[in-house]
């Protein structure tokens, strides 16, 4: 459509000033043509200011989610090579899980701007308001390595906080196993799921959901969550995020997967572990006791010592901050 047009081309200068004369022309149009297409685009929400006998520019802060944007940031080889976009859907990861993935190669992307009924890990909410956040899923078909799926979790995080350091130029810590925390605060949860072949009764696909934070944030959830913007500022990112979210993704599941640099991943990982050297719950243990974090294990284990002194590999279940 020639507003998508109209819109990547702005995209490519957003923030400067683009003459509706240079607009028709790319795009072998008349100026009228380009004028309906603005009106069109700002319809949609895209903040697009007229500046008279000048042009038109795309404001820095707009938001909304482009397929050329996202693609004009992308790097990756497999990951988001193909992308559904969608304006609202119950949960991205549930989208794949219900759609025939036979013939969809491995790295597909599903992005929401919102979704209805967000999933968190343990069928727990995870509040997905319109425009406020990024979505996504991430097909994996991992073929001979399914061996390999043990720290897709961990390759996750890392990926997601590499990225948000690198966009929004803000530390992105991880507390074990799933979320991204910012000062203190949830900014992030990633939730991966198996599907099992029913025949083989193998994995035959892994779905990575990634929900993040970047517009405003609740009332009632300030006390425990953050979002970029409430961190940095920052607005206007969105598209950009998923694209380096997408590269990151991609560079750190080959390592692990092709490269068999999962030391290097674990390393980093617990560079970002806020949680070394504090005491927590373990609520999914029978006594739930406290215990202090010492770091984690080649497979992504979190290693803690009780106030006995012995030490557990927890692989499962969740901790509390205490």
């Amino acid at each position: 459509m020639l507003k998508d047009k109209v819109l990547n081309l702005l995209e490519l200068q957003k923030g400067d000033i683009v003459t509706g004369g240079q607009l028709a022309s790319v795009l072998g149009v008349s100026r009228n043509a380009v004028w309906k297409a603005i009106g069109l685009l700002r319809n949609d929400g895209n903040e697009i200011v007229s500046i008279p006998n000048k042009g038109y520019m795309l404001m820095g802060t707009n938001d909304t989610l482009s397929e050329n944007a996202i693609g004009n940031g992308l790097k990756a080889k497999f990951v988001g090579q193909k992308i559904k976009l969608l304006p609202t859907v119950h949960s991205t990861n549930q989208y794949l899980k219900e759609i025939d993935t036979t013939n969809i190669d491995s790295g597909f992307v599903v992005i929401a701007d919102e979704q209805t009924r967000g999933r968190g890990r343990r069928g727990r909410a995870f509040l997905s308001s319109k425009s406020q956040g990024v979505y996504l899923s991430i097909l994996l078909k991992l073929g001979s390595k399914q061996q390999d799926t043990r720290l897709l979790t961990i390759c996750a995080a890392v990926a997601v906080s590499k990225a948000i350091e690198k966009v929004c130029g803000i530390r992105a810590d991880i507390k074990w196993v799933n979320d991204i925390f910012c000062n203190g605060k949830k900014i992030c949860g990633i939730l991966t799921e198996a599907t099992i072949s029913g025949e083989l009764l193998e994995i035959s696909s892994v779905i990575a959901g990634i929900g993040i934070n970047t517009g405003s944030v609740p009332e009632e959830l300030s006390d425990i969550a953050t979002s970029i913007q409430e961190v940095s500022g920052i607005r206007g990112i969105r598209n950009q995020l998923i694209a380096e979210v997408l590269n990151e993704f991609e560079s750190v599941i080959v390592d692990y997967t092709e490269h068999g640099k999962t030391q290097e991943i674990i390393d980093y990982y617990t560079s970002r572990l806020f949680i070394i050297g504090k005491l927590v719950y373990l609520p999914d243990i029978a006594d739930n006791y406290p215990a202090t974090v010492i770091g984690i294990s080649d497979i992504g284990a979190l290693i803690v010592k009780d106030d006995k002194g012995d030490i557990q590999h927890i692989t499962t279940g969740e901790i509390e901050l205490f």
